[in-house]
């Protein structure tokens, strides 16, 4: 006699909520690895930022190049320290 294949409802969910489970941690994941790479691009800009807006250390002005951007006529200009050129 032959025999006919049934529908197992049971497997056929327990094998959805598998592959949903595991579809939402591969989501967490990449998640978490945008934001390592997010954290790793800020601390070196946070730094930055830090030492040119921090009042107590003013030594660092005298030898490093800055740029000042005028917003309305848009001219660049380059001074170093205190000295506009």
């Amino acid at each position: 006699m032959e025999e006919e294949e049934r529908f197992d409802l049971g497997h056929t969910i327990k094998k959805i909520f598998v592959i949903g489970v595991a579809a939402s941690l591969i989501f967490l994941g990449f998640i978490a690895l945008m934001t390592l790479i997010g954290v790793v691009i800020a601390i070196p800009l946070l730094k930055k930022a830090y030492r040119l807006v921090s009042p107590d250390n003013e030594s660092h002005c005298k030898s490093e190049k800055h740029k000042v951007k005028c917003p309305i006529c848009r001219a660049k200009t380059k001074f170093y320290g205190e000295e506009i050129e």
